[in-house]
């Protein structure tokens, strides 16, 4: 114990992972609990100032409005920094061409279909290469692998990402499928998720942090008009991310299975809906004989726009520093995982995810040969978007790790189910695993 105290005294913190990535963030002006806090100079340090959210001059007052954050009286137009903004009309150095720049800056923030989020705020912008002080690489009391990474940010502030997955990803029903009385356990959809998924991975399994994700039925709304919205249950949860960047708390953002607005109402990434009427795929198809070569083009059109949503990010909100910056030379550009699920077998029923697409924008990849179990080794790479849980704020991590040991846990409390049923002898489908 004593030895214990003296660590700690002396600030020793575990390095149990070597990464390599950068962090981006956007944190919004108006709304973002590490901006007001003030302890960063957020102002100073960013690398683009983005003002896109219809503020701008107010000739009424002669001044600008309140919360603008863009370039004023004096600003140096010429640096770059800013992206949009406004005019001041007694400011002989805004001319009308910088109006017009910044207001084509703004016509690119206003095209941004599926990541908006540059629209509702003022936004600093800022990154910086992972410089990791501290980490930790554990199987927590779950049995899943977890990564948390800690990263100085001067004044005594610091940011730290996580994420979660399931090592062996891959939901199972418990069934009578001979009719025998004896039950098995078999894959749901007839595979596991995990190896379907990582099929095209060359030679990664990749894990989606889903953990959240929803999805909204097509065309209909409940008896208040409202969308209805359905939930993944927990056992279709690959993983989860959370972060803190300085006072603000951050969580990934799942698969998305449309462009949902706020209230869940947008096109989907589907080919078949439920009314007459054509959806923006294309005609209705029968689920009982469904056209998969429509299917697939209709995939390989949504890979297509996932692209472009990846410059929405890559070239307009990070605009296109990571290219500029010799340190971020060899990060790869922000991306996209479609999946078209086409391994599912498909039927007739309205549950399940059979005839849905989903696009990810947050996932974690393990190497083959690794082993994610305590004592083990890993290596891997991540993407993560992470959105702001109180704020519009938004932070985008991504590189590579190697853990050359995983610990286990020691106070993770155990699952009560499983000692439940180890106590009374009740293994889950009578002891029955899935091929």
């Amino acid at each position: 114990m004593i030895a214990a105290i003296v660590l700690t005294l002396i600030g020793c913190a575990p390095q149990d992972a070597q990464i390599t990535g950068d962090w981006n963030v956007w944190l919004a002006a108006n709304n973002s609990g590490t901006v007001d806090e003030g302890k960063l100079d957020v102002a100073g340090e960013a690398t683009r100032v983005y003002e896109c959210s219809g503020r701008g001059w107010d000739s009424t007052t002669g001044a600008f409005d309140a919360g603008y954050i863009g370039p004023t009286t004096g600003s140096d137009y010429g640096t770059g920094k800013y992206f949009g903004g406004a005019c001041d009309p007694g400011d002989s150095s805004c001319d009308a061409a910088t109006a017009e720049a910044m207001s084509a800056d703004c016509a690119l923030v206003d095209g941004m279909e599926f990541y908006p989020f540059l629209e509702r705020d003022g936004f600093y912008y800022l990154t910086q290469p992972i410089d990791a002080w501290r980490t930790e690489a554990v199987i927590n009391g779950e049995g899943d692998f977890q990564l948390t990474v800690h990263n100085r940010l001067g004044s005594g502030q610091d940011m730290r990402f996580a994420f979660v997955v399931k090592p062996d990803f891959a939901p199972i029903d418990c069934v009578d499928e001979n009719g025998d009385g004896t039950a098995q356990a078999v894959y749901q959809d007839g595979d596991s998720w995990s190896q379907a998924w990582s099929a095209d991975e060359d030679g990664y399994t990749i894990y989606y942090l889903n953990a959240g994700a929803q999805q909204s039925s097509p065309g209909e709304l409940d008896d208040y008009g409202d969308p209805i919205v359905w939930y993944f249950p927990s056992e279709w949860a690959s993983g989860f991310g959370q972060a803190k960047f300085a006072s603000e708390e951050f969580s990934s953002r799942p698969n998305r299975y449309g462009i949902y607005d706020e209230f869940g109402v947008g096109p989907h990434f589907e080919l078949s809906a439920p009314s007459s009427d054509d959806t923006v795929w294309g005609p209705v198809i029968d689920r009982a004989n469904p056209d998969m070569d429509a299917y697939a083009a209709t995939a390989d059109d949504l890979r297509v726009r996932a692209d472009l949503w990846s410059g929405e990010i890559e070239g307009i909100a990070m605009n296109g520093i990571a290219d500029d910056d010799p340190s971020l030379a060899d990060m790869d550009s922000f991306s996209h995982k479609v999946e078209d699920n086409m391994w599912r077998p498909v039927n007739a029923s309205v549950p399940g995810l059979d005839g849905w697409m989903e696009v990810s924008a947050s996932w974690v990849r393990i190497k083959d040969g690794s082993d994610l179990s305590a004592g083990g080794q890993a290596e891997g790479d991540f993407q993560i978007y992470y959105e702001g849980f109180e704020s519009s704020s938004v932070l985008v991590v991504r590189g590579s790790f190697v853990v050359d040991k995983i610990h286990k846990d020691q106070w993770a409390y155990p699952v009560l189910e499983d000692d439940k049923r180890d106590e009374n002898g009740t293994p889950y489908c009578g002891g029955a695993t899935a091929p």
